[in-house]
């Protein structure tokens, strides 16, 4: 097993409601702690994905300021995205996790699973949970905010 570099875990990146192109940077710099990890390219590319999606959801629903932070438990990678906002999507996230067949989905054949606001708004989490293969969800942190969160690899999966 390859042990994680103390300086990729930890807070990855800080915004405001006023940071220009928060989703963008929070990419790069997720990228980078990512490659720190040792991580493959697909892995690294498919986690950016993932996590760009729930940060763009934070700066566009929740209140700031946000923080992104990567951390180990279990074996695992999990980034976690933190906003202000003590509000969890709950219907959204209900709708899209009982969904037994996201592919269908995706392509349209059994819309009538998904509910109305997803069809308008929301594929980006149809995205974060297939690359995350459904581990993934939002949490009421001990401050009463809130925190999405993905599993992105297993430690020890580097190339």
């Amino acid at each position: 097993m390859i042990s994680a570099p103390a300086a990729a875990l930890g807070l990855v990146y800080r915004w405001t409601d006023h940071t220009i192109n928060p989703t963008g940077e929070a990419r790069a710099a997720l990228r980078r702690a990512l490659a720190d990890l040792g991580l493959s390219g697909d892995t690294i590319s498919d986690s950016v994905l993932a996590v760009s999606e729930l940060v763009a959801n934070a700066h566009e629903h929740a209140h700031g300021p946000y923080e992104v932070h990567l951390r180990s438990a279990a074996g695992r990678y999990i980034c976690e995205i933190y906003d202000r906002d003590p509000a969890l999507p709950a219907d959204l996230y209900l709708t899209i996790a009982t969904s037994r067949d996201t592919t269908t989905a995706r392509a349209g054949a059994g819309s009538e699973t998904l509910s109305e606001p997803l069809l308008e708004r929301g594929r980006g989490l149809l995205v974060v949970h297939e690359l995350a293969k459904g581990q993934w969800g939002f949490r009421v942190t001990r401050h009463g905010t809130k925190a999405a969160w993905v599993v992105l690899a297993t430690v020890g999966s580097a190339s």
